[in-house]
């Protein structure tokens, strides 16, 4: 992943795009191999790892007619800019969304959302297959779903602007979760040796 405020790999993608230099198709792939981890980490952050395996179909069908036709405007030629990360993003969210609703709309309570609440095999699975690694799994379990959104996001290098604006909160706000979960993990890293010491001494 690329912290926010560092040059990414995506806008040089961009450029060979708008050049001519590569096809659609593989630009395409590359994007997919650059940003398929963070949709995957989202949407795995959300629902069970099956359900999320078939909505990250959606959502790269979703971009895959879009970047026939995407514009490159020259804001694209900013250092920190990732209009595709961005567009992932809320793409993220708008299929996760429908598929609440049919969730909804058929009357069904999805067994994942059950099993989460009270840290049981969903978060459990969710864990097993999320790829961020060590702080995304502290984060499932002790994070609220709006500060792992924003947490997410920052990892994958999204600035807090395109955040705020994708989940229409304000800067501050996803600052302040930004912060809150950061705090959590921190607070949970540090207390692990100590615990882990005294273990060994019983």
């Amino acid at each position: 992943m690329v912290p926010a405020g560092e040059a990414s790999p995506e806008r040089s993608i961009l450029r060979r795009r708008a050049g001519g230099a590569v096809s659609a198709e593989e630009s395409f792939e590359e994007l997919y191999r650059l940003h398929s981890g963070s949709v995957r980490a989202w949407l795995r952050s959300r629902v069970s790892i099956s359900t999320a395996d078939d909505l990250m179909q959606d959502v790269w069908l979703v971009f895959h007619h879009r970047w026939q036709r995407w514009e490159f405007p020259p804001a694209m030629e900013a250092d920190t800019a990732r209009p595709v990360l961005s567009f992932l993003f809320r793409t993220c969210h708008f299929v996760l969304r429908g598929y609440q609703r049919r969730r909804e709309l058929r009357g069904e309570i999805p067994s994942d959302v059950l099993e989460a609440a009270d840290g049981s095999k969903g978060a459990e699975r969710v864990e097993r297959g999320a790829e961020a690694g060590r702080a995304l799994r502290l984060a499932q379990r002790l994070c609220t779903p709006e500060e792992r959104d924003v947490l997410l996001a920052k990892l994958a290098g999204m600035p807090a602007r395109e955040i705020a604006d994708t989940l229409g909160l304000t800067q501050s706000t996803v600052d302040h979760r930004f912060r809150a979960a950061v705090a959590r993990l921190k607070t949970r890293l540090a207390s692990r040796p100590a615990r882990a010491k005294g273990g060994r001494r019983g």
